[in-house]
Parts: C-alpha cells; sequence; structure tokens
C-alpha cells in the first residue's frame, strides 16, 4: 500500500467577519509580515500603527462588505469547495485538507489534528500546495515561514513537501485558455484582453532578484500562445499599495487608457488567483468595472478557476501524479517555455520606472551628513523647551544686566511693561522679551549662512563644516557657564555666527546626487532635522528637571546655571560631530567646481539676486513661509504655558510630537514621492496645510485641539522645507550650489528674525489669537508664489 499524504491547500485568508475591528485585526497580522511588507522593521511597526490601521481598516471593511455573501468570503467558501471537490478525486493514500495564513483552519490547527492521529496509522508526509500559481516571497516564502515557525515549536515532524509554483502547469494553463475562451464566445464584441497579475515592489525584483516577474511573464506567454486570439492581449499588474514604484503597467490606468482609446469592451483575467477573492472580484469586478463605465466601456471580469468541475478533475490529477508519480511523470505535468530573451526586454523597460540608484559613496556620504546634521540639531533644538524659564531666570536674577536692561528699555519704550501681582512681567511681556532673543541668533545667522556656503565653494564643504561645527562646541562651552546674561548673549552670538551647518549640508546633497534623488536627499537631512527636533527637546525638557546648583552652589561662582546640563549634553554632541567630521567626512565639492575668488564674501553683497530663473521666487517664497512659520514656532510654548499651564517637559512632547510627525511624512512620502509628484506642487500643498494648523492653534483651548492644529503644521513644513531646497538646488549651476542655498538658508534665518519679533510684537499688543490668525493669511502669499515658480531645469549634478 502506498505511503499515506497529507495534502494542505494553503491560502492567505480574510477577516472573520466585516466589522472594522476584525478588518482592522486582519490587515494588523497580515501587514506586519516581513515577507509582505519588507520595510524597517521598527520604523514600519510605527507607520503601521500610526498612519495605517487607524484609517484603512474603515475603506477595506467597505470593500469586503461589498463581497461578502450568506456563505461567508469568497476566497473562503471557494477554498473549502475546491478542497471537497478534491477529496473524492484523489489516490486512497493522498487525504486533503486545507488551511489560512490568517484564518481558520490555520496550518498549526491541521498539524494539531495530525499529531492526534495514531503514530502508527497517520501520514509520515505533508504535501503543501499554496493557492498562489506564481512563486514570490511575499506569498510562497511567507507560507514556508508560517508552517517552519509551527514545526519549531513541535518534537514530531512529518517529511514535508512545498509546491513552490505551478505557473506552468498544463492544468492551470489548459484551463485558464477555456476560462478566456468561454468569456470570448459569450463576448464575441470584446476588442482587447488583458491578463491581469497581482502586483509586487519594483524593488523586490530588480534588487532582491524575485521571481514572480519571470513566472508572470510565462504564465502569460503560454496563456497567449495556447489562447491564439485575433485580439490585442497586454500584461498588467494590479493591487498596488503604498508609495514605491511597483512592477508596470498597472491595471486600473491602463484599461481606462483602452477604452479613453476606442477600445470599449474589455475582458480582465486574474491568474495570480486559483479562487476568486477580494482582489478579483471586488478590485477587478466592482471597482474598476465603475471606472470603466465611467470612461464609456464595458469591463468583463472573467472569473478565477474556482471549483470549476473540469479544472477540478484536472487538478485532482496534478496533485496525484506530483505525490505519487516518477520524477519524468512529475515533469510532464508542466509545460516548458524559454522566454530569456522576452524577460531580458521587459525587465529592462521595467528598470526604467525605477528611481535612479545612488553609488555607495554617496550612500555613506548621505548617512554621515544625516549623523552631522542630527547630532547638530539635537544640540540646537535642546533649548526650546526651556525658552520662558529662562526668560524668566534672566529677568530674575540679572536684571540690572546692562544689556538686559536695554532689551526691557526698548520694550518699555514701545509699551509700558505688564508686570504680575509680585512685580514679575507676565506672559506678554516675556514672549515679546523670548522674541527679541529668539531673533538674535536667527540675525547672526541670515549674516553668515551666505558667507559660509560661498567659502564652502572655493575652499570645499569639509572645511567648512569642521569650522562651523567647532565653532557651535565653543557657543555651548560659553552657555554652560552663563550664569550672566552678558554671557548668554556672548554665547548666543558665537553660535548664531557659526550656524552655517545647515546651508552647507544642502550644498553636499547636491554635491552627490542627482536629479531624481536630490529630493530623496533633502528629505533624508529634512528626517535628520525632524529627529533632532524628537530628541533635543525631549533631552532639553528631562535636563530642565535637573538643576546643577542645588546640588553643587559652589558652582554658581563659575556661571553655572540651571540650564547648564543641556548646554553641556549640547557642548558634548558637537565634540563628537567635530571629530566625526574630521575623521570620516570625505570632500564632496569636485575640484573642477571649485569657484575662485572673483566675488566678495560680504554677507550683505553676497544676498544680491542670483541671475536664474526660478532661484529668487523659491527664495522669496522660503522667506515669506518661514517668517510665518517661524512667528508661530517660537510663541508656541509661551502659548502653551499661558493658556494649559504646560511645564518644560510639556512643551518638550510637543516638540517631540512636531518632529515625529515630520520625520513620519518626510521618510514615509515626501522622500518617495516628491519627485513623481513634483517638487512644485508638493511645496503648494504643503504651504495650504500650514493654514488650517494656525488656524487651530489661534483658538486651541485643550490639548486635543493644540495636537491637532500641530499635526497640520508639521505636515506642511515636512513637504515644504526638502522641497523648495530641491527646487532651489535644481535651478543653479553646480559651481554656485554653496552661495545659492546659503543665500536660501540665510533668507530662512532672516525669516527667523522677523517672525518670532512681529508675532511676539502681536501676542503683546493684541492676544495670541490674532498672532496666529495673521499667520495663517500670511502663508497665502507664498502659496501664490509658489504657483508661479518656472519649471524646475535638469539638474546639474
Amino acid at each position: 500500500m502506498a505511503e499515506k499524504i497529507k495534502v494542505i491547500l494553503g491560502q492567505l485568508g480574510s477577516p472573520k467577519s466585516t466589522k472594522v475591528s476584525d478588518v482592522r485585526e486582519f490587515l494588523r497580522e497580515f501587514l506586519a509580515d516581513p515577507r509582505v511588507v519588507d520595510a524597517h522593521p521598527l520604523v514600519w511597526k510605527i507607520i503601521l500603527n500610526l498612519f495605517i490601521l487607524p484609517f484603512r481598516p474603515r475603506r477595506s471593511a467597505e470593500a469586503y462588505a461589498r463581497i461578502h455573501t450568506a456563505e461567508g468570503f469568497p476566497l473562503i467558501t471557494n477554498t473549502i469547495k475546491v478542497a471537497d471537490s478534491l477529496r473524492p478525486k484523489l489516490d486512497e493514500n493522498l487525504e486533503i485538507n486545507h488551511a489560512f495564513l490568517l484564518a481558520s483552519p490555520r496550518a498549526s490547527d491541521v498539524i494539531d489534528e495530525w499529531e492526534k492521529e495514531d503514530i502508527h496509522e497517520r501520514a509520515q508526509k505533508v504535501l503543501v500546495l499554496p493557492q498562489f500559481p506564481q512563486y514570490a516571497e511575499s506569498t510562497i516564502a511567507s507560507v514556508v515561514d508560517a508552517l517552519g515557525g509551527d514545526f519549531k515549536k513541535r518534537v514530531n515532524l512529518p517529511t514535508f513537501t512545498i509546491v513552490n509554483s505551478y505557473h506552468t502547469s498544463k492544468a492551470f494553463i489548459d484551463h485558464s485558455v477555456r476560462k478566456i475562451r468561454e468569456s470570448l464566445q459569450v463576448n464575441p464584441d470584446m476588442q482587447e484582453l488583458v491578463i491581469s497579475f497581482h502586483g509586487i515592489p519594483l524593488r523586490r525584483v530588480l534588487d532582491k532578484k524575485d521571481i514572480y516577474l519571470l513566472h508572470c511573464l510565462e504564465t502569460f506567454e503560454l496563456i497567449k500562445n495556447q489562447l491564439q486570439s485575433p485580439i490585442p492581449i497586454s500584461m498588467t499588474f494590479q493591487s498596488r499599495f503604498g508609495s514605491e514604484v511597483w512592477l508596470g503597467p498597472y491595471t486600473d490606468a491602463t484599461v481606462v487608457k483602452k477604452v479613453e482609446n476606442g477600445s470599449k469592451k474589455i475582458g480582465v483575467y486574474c491568474p495570480s488567483f486559483v479562487v476568486d477573492c477580494l482582489e478579483t472580484t471586488d478590485e477587478i469586478g466592482t471597482e474598476l468595472a465603475h471606472e470603466v463605465k465611467d470612461a464609456g466601456g464595458t469591463l468583463v471580469h472573467i472569473p478565477c478557476l474556482n471549483a470549476d468541475p473540469e479544472w477540478i478533475n484536472d487538478y485532482a490529477h496534478f496533485i496525484n501524479v506530483y505525490a505519487n508519480g516518477s520524477s519524468k511523470e512529475r515533469s510532464e505535468l508542466f509545460y516548458k517555455i524559454d522566454v530569456k530573451e522576452r524577460y531580458k526586454a521587459v525587465i529592462t523597460e521595467q528598470a526604467k520606472e525605477a528611481p535612479s540608484k545612488l553609488p555607495d559613496s554617496s550612500k555613506k556620504i548621505l548617512k554621515l551628513m544625516f549623523l552631522t546634521m542630527f547630532m547638530d540639531l539635537v544640540g540646537f533644538s535642546i533649548i526650546f523647551p526651556m525658552f520662558p524659564a529662562m526668560a524668566k531666570y534672566y529677568l530674575e536674577v540679572d536684571k540690572d544686566n546692562f544689556f538686559l536692561s536695554g532689551m526691557m528699555n526698548l520694550i518699555s519704550n514701545i509699551q509700558s511693561i505688564s508686570v504680575t501681582a509680585d512685580g514679575t512681567p507676565q506672559m506678554s511681556t516675556i514672549v515679546l522679551f523670548g522674541g527679541l532673543l529668539g531673533a538674535l541668533y536667527s540675525l547672526l545667522q541670515f549674516v553668515a549662512a551666505p558667507m559660509w556656503g560661498s567659502i564652502s565653494d572655493r575652499i570645499g564643504r569639509r572645511p567648512v563644516l569642521l569650522i562651523s561645527v567647532f565653532g557651535l562646541f565653543l557657543s555651548y562651552v560659553l552657555w554652560i557657564f552663563s550664569g550672566s546674561f552678558t554671557l548668554l548673549i556672548v554665547a548666543r552670538i558665537v553660535g548664531g555666527l557659526m550656524s552655517g551647518n545647515m546651508s552647507i549640508a544642502s550644498a553636499v546633497v547636491s554635491d552627490v546626487t542627482d536629479e531624481k534623488n536630490r529630493s530623496k536627499g533633502m528629505a533624508a537631512i529634512g528626517i535628520a532635522f525632524a529627529l533632532g527636533f524628537v530628541f533635543g527637546p525631549a533631552l532639553g525638557g528631562i535636563l530642565s528637571l535637573y538643576n546643577p546648583i542645588l546640588h553643587h552652589p559652589e558652582w554658581e561662582a563659575f556661571g553655572v546655571n540651571p540650564f547648564s546640563a543641556a548646554a553641556t549634553l549640547a557642548a558634548g554632541l558637537s565634540f563628537i560631530n567635530f571629530f566625526t567630521i574630521l575623521k570620516s567626512f570625505p570632500e564632496t565639492l569636485k575640484e573642477g567646481s571649485k569657484r575662485h575668488l572673483e566675488r566678495s564674501i560680504n554677507p550683505i553683497k553676497l544676498m544680491k539676486p542670483l541671475p536664474f530663473p526660478g532661484v529668487n521666487l523659491t527664495n522669496f517664497a522660503y522667506f515669506l513661509f518661514i517668517t510665518a512659520f517661524s512667528g508661530m514656532e517660537f510663541t508656541l510654548t509661551f502659548l502653551a504655558v499661558e493658556r494649559l499651564g504646560y511645564t518644560s517637559m510639556d512643551n518638550a512632547y510637543m516638540f517631540i510630537f512636531i518632529g515625529f510627525v515630520i520625520g513620519m511624512v518626510q521618510g514615509g512620502y515626501v522622500r518617495r514621492k516628491a519627485h513623481q509628484v513634483g517638487e512644485r506642487k508638493m511645496s503648494f500643498n504643503g504651504l495650504i496645510a500650514i493654514v488650517p494648523g494656525l488656524i487651530l492653534l489661534a483658538y486651541a483651548q485643550a490639548a486635543w485641539m493644540l495636537y491637532a492644529g500641530l499635526f497640520f503644521l508639521a505636515l506642511g513644513s515636512a513637504m515644504i522645507i526638502p522641497c523648495l531646497t530641491s527646487l532651489v538646488s535644481f535651478y543653479t549651476p553646480q559651481n554656485m550650489q554653496g552661495q545659492s542655498l546659503g543665500i536660501f538658508r540665510s533668507l530662512g534665518s532672516l525669516g527667523r528674525v522677523i517672525g518670532p519679533i512681529y508675532a511676539s510684537l502681536v501676542y503683546w499688543k493684541f492676544g495670541s489669537v490674532h498672532a496666529y490668525l495673521i499667520g495663517a493669511v500670511l502663508i497665502i502669499v507664498p502659496a501664490l508664489v509658489v504657483k508661479k515658480l518656472p519649471e524646475p531645469p535638469k539638474a546639474n549634478a
């Protein structure tokens, strides 16, 4: 008697029901599979739980509801029918079960039942037949992982065999052709046929060498050759997910275009599936059918094989021979086809749609630049949540200071200073004082940024970065000992003059990227910026809880102050940053791109408009945006203290939230889609997103409203800054990148001079509501300017 073999039909599964909660759990498990989504696990977990699972399940539940019947979901019911139909047609030594990856019964349930059987009577071999004809990592490998994970927990294991593909099997091809012919007979006026396969990211084929596309091509060519139909037949791919480039052409766009070009009746067959499911019944049979109808055509959805009796007869024969036949008999189950040359041509065509790749040397430089900017921004932003406390501190302990009294006299000349009952200045006065202090740093950045950029065009990026970072280190050391307001002013002056890093970082990105990757590079710097804004304020909030002079009063004589702990960390990061650049960062400016000293390094002369179309308008738009945005940014902590009673730690949480959203948007959307959407359009969309954010903040009286406004602000700025930076780079010749981007950053610094002052004045004179509403109106102006920008030329990199 032949050896008993257990046959398992492996299938994906469906949600427990059409409830949103059940669909959410289904998607959570499905999309958490690293074979399905092969992104960085930590990053993907954050994106999945914060940006996909809260929103997508509702839309998916509506789709599942459309295909749900009294019997259940088509994928489940059809798979059961296939197994039941096969059972009486299989050899006596074969017993068949069905199992799902994401529904009951699972493979583990089937193996549990196998373990309970008599050890002398049960099957000693398991043959797994996934219901995916073509191999793909995201399907077949996922089945293997599920079985392997289950087998790891068991003591006794059966001999295990998996059929990893049967896309060229005679049974599958012959009956697919028969199904299509039957549809052609019923629809003799069908003008075109589309063979639609499930899509996967193009990167998986080009970089990971997934053989899925090869299998799809072999299936397509076999069907096409056997069909011998006079109507045109096309191969397309469906079910895109996310922002990556997937295998193309895309089914929906292709079919609609064919209808618009005159083919009014089109048939679609989906040979990636043995049984009908959401992707065939709803995506093709409902959604695409509606799109085709709206375009003036008719779509004929050709069903999958399902439990078709003729297919079941040959499918059973396939299983019988595969399980019990010889090697020769098994080989005769499949058609032979050579698509080597055709596959090369298809790969070449697909590769044209792939994003261009950076050389490994450029990737290394960008990683170093990312690390450099991250540490720089942590040190820079560590002060943000402490601004209200710092303003109060120096107004109390050093009010007779020459510089401090001068600033307060300036304020009193505008209007008498408002004080509380105990004689300390009211929040509105503290806001104005803080605005003037913050503007000082930005004013010096405005002066220094184009100068450092221009110098870097002459002597190179590396030496300028070293000088800048070491200067920042010195400024933080001064801050550690800034017991007096005078030394704090000196520290801010040194820091402002040495803060050329951001413009140099942008120039470095321009040096090592081409047009297609420029926005990705700028977004990477933006992500470092955002992460710096997450960790910097968080660390600042935490370190604000530690006052070193409470534990070491004797240190106060050396100028140590309540904020010295944060200053020490900032200095330490800058010190590490300096040695990282010194040891590992290469020069990125090519020798032939360096400019001679024909231009002045006078910062005022360097601000002269550049003669390149688009640059000056982009700079103007960026200046207006930063002016409005920085006014909000600077007064935000004061507003939170005044309205919601926030502490420095609460303020830190706000900046963490802003930085997190910026990082997710730039990493998950801008970096991938900017070149496709277009930098001008994405900048415009970002500016429009800022408006509701400022309006929400104007009227925020509760934390939820505050954070809702912050979300829109972070969303908009995540799109605006890297896209406008890329546009300036596109408009500028390579040998002027440093100066041009220096002017760009300098105008941003000028905006950060004017923004906090104007916002503080309005906040002080009219209240916080007017400060944010005026900002919302001002944002409309750069949006209109961006609309007028010319089409960017090809990159000069």
